[in-house]
């Protein structure tokens, strides 16, 4: 595990003790440390998102990136108002999907 050293200002210290004496917690850095993957998983999700929308990978590859299911991609997708309709990405999606059904048998 990396060590990192962060300031948090007083509105980000208040916050923080509001949320620790909010939910009973002792361990300050557990929680920044649950708070800080959150927020990265979000904001993967949304760097992936526009790159499907670019068409510069498909959903099932950015699925793959982001280590969750197609499906739930798709749905981040449909949240969004991305629609991945292209022949190429449908394409590179039928072959996933056919890919995962083969390794589950």
């Amino acid at each position: 595990m990396t060590v990192l050293s962060v300031r948090l200002d007083e509105d980000l210290e208040e916050q923080l003790s509001l949320i620790m004496k909010k939910k009973k917690l002792q361990d300050k850095s557990a929680l920044i440390r649950q708070m800080l993957a959150k927020s990265m998983e979000k904001e993967i999700i949304d760097l992936l998102c526009d790159e499907v929308q670019m068409k510069k990978i498909s959903a099932w590859k950015a699925a793959e990136i982001a280590k969750i299911s197609l499906s739930q991609f798709l749905h981040e997708l449909a949240q969004r108002e991305i629609y991945t309709t292209d022949e190429k990405n449908l394409l590179e999606d039928i072959q996933f999907v056919r890919n995962q059904s083969e390794s589950d048998s």
